[in-house]
């Protein structure tokens, strides 16, 4: 399952290294955090997206703190 969200993330540097970070979650197929649009991209398997989606914020928080998805 490939969904799109609405994030918020400082600079390109910033989300390289979130991205990184994100796709290193267990359940994570691929991700994409695009500094220019602002959006996030997961995909994911569907059983279990939510609790995927959830872990990757949170890695993604865990390496830059402003970090924001609106789910």
């Amino acid at each position: 399952m490939k969904k799109k969200f609405k994030c918020e993330i400082d600079c390109a540097a910033c989300a390289a290294k979130v991205e990184e970070a994100i796709k290193k979650v267990e359940g994570v197929a691929d991700c994409q955090v695009n500094f220019m649009t602002q959006k996030f991209t997961l995909v994911a398997d569907e059983e279990g997206y939510e609790d995927t989606l959830q872990r990757a914020i949170k890695a993604g928080k865990h390496v830059e703190a402003d970090f924001e998805v609106e789910v």
